[in-house]
């Protein structure tokens, strides 16, 4: 049976045909308040259970009968709902071959049986990091492709606002206050300007801090992002 869910831990998919394994690595991982866990029994509950509660790690035994801990890691790593979930394998076979198969199926790890408390927690803690690492430095790549294009467009859209605001400038300087026009021109110009320092904003910005928006959504709040950037 599953733990109870928490959003503010890290989930571990346990698949162990063994109840008395299963149950040995589930209370190791129930002690510490990292981790929650859920536990299945064979190789296809994993991937069907992998898929929909997308855990953040799957401890997964290599002797499994009917499909093996190999087959099911080489499913899960084709299939692209389950190819970035990181599996540690537990086993009590340690030959080379079957290490080597383990690892080209696409494992991360291994643990061997019966498992030791503190080495399993260390390999847990070290995947989990390396995962978390792996999806900052993915998010940073692609805000940094999301920053350069929009610097380009900024600076794209620089030249006609100037141009728009010199010739509202202008306007302004020809036509007397009192003329009905006065007040349009001068707010064209405000609105001008005031998109001009948006996009020098933007074209500032490396690093961002975001805000609440309508219905749940988060924007980049830009003028923290450029403050910082500055």
């Amino acid at each position: 049976m599953p733990d109870a869910m928490d959003v503010s831990r890290s989930t571990i998919l346990i698949v162990d045909d063994s109840p008395v394994s299963s149950m040995v690595v589930s209370l190791i991982l129930k002690k510490n308040s990292d981790y929650c866990s859920v536990r299945v029994w064979d190789g296809p509950s994993c991937i069907k259970k992998a898929k929909k509660v997308k855990p953040d790690l799957i401890l997964l035994d290599i002797q499994m009968p009917g499909m093996n801990g190999i087959e099911v890691c080489e499913v899960l790593k084709k299939d692209e709902k389950t190819r970035d979930i990181p599996v540690i394998f537990v086993t009590a076979t340690t030959d080379n071959e079957t290490l080597k198969e383990a690892f080209e199926s696409g494992g991360t790890d291994y643990v061997c049986k019966p498992v030791n408390k503190i080495e399993l927690l260390a390999r847990i803690k070290s995947v989990l990091l390396h995962r978390k690492m792996a999806k900052k430095l993915l998010e940073e790549e692609r805000l940094r492709g999301v920053l350069e294009m929009a610097g380009g467009i900024c600076h794209d859209l620089n030249q006609p606002m100037q141009v728009v605001s010199g010739y509202s400038e202008l306007l302004l300087m020809d036509i007397e206050k009192d003329n009905s026009a006065y007040p349009y021109v001068k707010m064209i110009k405000e609105h001008t300007d005031a998109m001009g320092s948006i996009t020098r904003k933007l074209m500032r910005i490396t690093k961002y801090e975001t805000q609440d928006y309508i219905e749940g959504g988060r924007i980049i709040d830009i003028d923290k992002a450029a403050g910082a950037a500055g």
